[in-house]
């Protein structure tokens, strides 16, 4: 309910569902009075009016005392569009109109470049915390949080300015293994939660320190790096920890680490979200590595830096002699930003990168380029060399 009331203030209208199969119950009597009081503009939709005699019944709503009473069918659409109508027709809302939409593209466009919104995915078990710390982000209760694993279901947005960013926070549900997963409803958060992290620019990867790092939760982070997320590892519930000392949560990240090999280039934060310990880092962080995932650099600045690092480097080779014939890279370019990712021509021999040259490529461009906390695609592109055809036989 707490939520709730959250929502109806900062509303301008109200539009209140009811059940008109059910008629009026003592639950809507006690809404009508709440809603009366906040003073604004309520409209009353009579839901699950399919026939005829179901539309007629939605007129007994109109004794609570509100001029907007509707009969409409969620599922069919039925009554949808004239609510709709009547809602936006109200003297309390301006309608734009053509030559002032014109008008204001270009202000909008210009604030957009200027100041592009971050999204912000927070990812992770059931009951690790996301919800207490999307709470004590925003400075109000405004997601529900109970002990009980699962309480979220829906992937909520949630917009929050600060003086840096504008952020659209993702409340996403837990996420369990397959076989954990055993309601439909259960199973389509889970799905939501995955397609929340495929619009995300950072996510937030919410840990438990208490019950250490499981390999759900590599799977989890798994999920953010193949989506293309900025990741940034928040260890929650630091506080519970008995009997810390100096060295622990240094003990506490390499383990992790160990655990995560594939995120050495994340970003580790312990935090407590119901005391509020050090979740001031996370956003600083994140509007670090939204920056970062959106750094574009000239091909000639690659090429030299591919040059000093690469070439001019002794035992630093592409790949194993193939054939008699060695693999040559051609040069490096730049392709896409939110990730980072980069082609590299190569020439002659047998395609095919050497992991550990790959690794190595990825870990100086991360620290000559500052690629804070953020994956980075490297694609190879292979030019093989065209045999001379086969003379004809002399006749």
């Amino acid at each position: 309910m707490k939520q709730a009331s959250f929502a109806i203030d900062e509303a301008q209208a109200l539009v209140w569902v009811v059940d008109a199969r059910k008629g009026v119950t003592p639950l809507d009597q006690e809404l009508a009075r709440l809603l009366r009081g906040t003073g604004k503009r309520v409209i009353v939709a009579a839901n699950k009016a399919d026939a005829v005699n179901w539309e007629s019944d939605a007129g007994e709503f109109h004794a609570f005392g509100f001029d907007d009473v509707f009969g409409i069918s969620a599922e069919h659409g039925n009554g949808i569009g004239e609510m709709l109508d009547a809602l936006v027709s109200s003297a309390s809302w301006k309608l734009v109109s053509e030559d002032d939409s014109c008008k204001d593209a270009k202000t909008q466009t210009d604030a957009k470049n200027e100041r592009r919104e971050l999204n912000l995915a927070i990812v992770g078990r059931p009951n690790v915390g996301k919800s207490s710390l999307l709470n004590r982000l925003l400075g109000e209760e405004r997601a529900i949080v109970s002990p009980v694993a699962g309480t979220t279901r829906d992937s909520v947005d949630t917009f929050l300015q600060t003086p840096e960013q504008i952020f659209s926070i993702i409340d996403t549900a837990g996420i369990r293994r397959k076989g954990k997963t055993t309601a439909v409803a259960e199973k389509l958060s889970v799905v939501m939660a995955r397609k929340s992290l495929e619009r995300a620019d950072v996510a937030i990867v919410v840990l438990d320190a208490e019950q250490g790092i499981a390999a759900l939760d590599a799977a989890i982070a798994g999920y953010g790096v193949e989506a293309g997320c900025s990741i940034i590892l928040a260890v929650n519930k630091w506080d519970a920890l008995e009997n810390k000392l100096t060295g622990t949560a240094a003990a506490f990240e390499r383990g992790l680490r160990d655990q995560m090999k594939f995120l050495s280039w994340a970003s580790v934060v312990t935090i407590s979200a119901l005391k509020g310990q050090r979740v001031q880092k996370l956003l600083p962080l994140a509007v670090r590595a939204g920056k970062a995932r959106r750094t574009r650099i000239a091909t000639s600045r690659l090429n030299e830096f591919f040059e000093r690092e690469v070439r001019q480097r002794a035992g630093i080779t592409p790949a194993k002699t193939h054939g008699g014939s060695r693999l040559h890279v051609q040069y490096i370019t730049q392709i896409a930003v939110r990730p980072p990712t980069f082609v590299i021509f190569t020439s002659g021999g047998k395609a095919g990168l050497h992991f550990s040259f790959l690794r190595y490529l990825e870990n100086r461009l991360r620290e000559e380029f500052d690629f804070f906390a953020t994956p980075i695609r490297i694609i190879e592109r292979h030019k093989s060399r065209k045999r001379p055809a086969a003379r004809s036989a002399r006749s």
